[in-house]
């Protein structure tokens, strides 16, 4: 599935695809910390039909619901506008047996895996991933693209 990144100035990002069923969903991730889940118009993908304001809480909730593969948050990181990322492997990703130096190349530092329900803090960059794991990264939001395009996400 192709994932559409658009940078809103002044408000924040938006992730934006389209169904099998033609149906298209977006979710702009506010600089606020708020989450905004889009529903487009059928006959105007580009005109919002629908929307919901989530806060990060409830953004985490229906994430775990869908069983998400990308959630990104804006990190408190000063002025730097990092963000931090939580990508899940998929089945069938590239980035199977892949090491973590490998999935750093893009600019994004793995923090963690979570493997198993463990947490794996700092892992070595010879640590292969393995699908469904959960990979924590920090980084600018061009790096995280990056890795998540390498897991095949974006």
């Amino acid at each position: 599935m192709r994932i559409d990144l658009l940078r809103l100035p002044g408000v924040g990002l938006c992730h934006a695809f389209t169904t099998r069923g033609g149906g298209r969903v977006g979710v702009i991730l506010l600089h606020s910390g708020q989450r905004v889940l889009a529903l487009y118009r059928l006959d105007d993908p580009q005109a919002v039909d629908r929307a919901v304001t989530l806060d990060a809480d409830e953004a985490h909730q229906l994430a775990d619901l869908l069983r998400p593969t990308v959630t990104v948050e804006r990190a408190p990181l000063g002025r730097s506008g990092a963000d931090v990322a939580r990508l899940t492997v998929p089945p069938g990703s590239p980035a199977d047996g892949v090491p973590v130096s490998a999935a750093e190349a893009g600019g994004a530092r793995v923090v963690a895996l979570i493997r198993d329900g463990r947490l794996i803090g700092w892992p070595a960059p010879d640590a292969a991933l393995r699908t469904g794991d959960t990979v924590v990264a920090v980084g600018e939001p061009d790096g995280i693209a990056a890795l998540a395009e390498l897991l095949e996400l974006a």
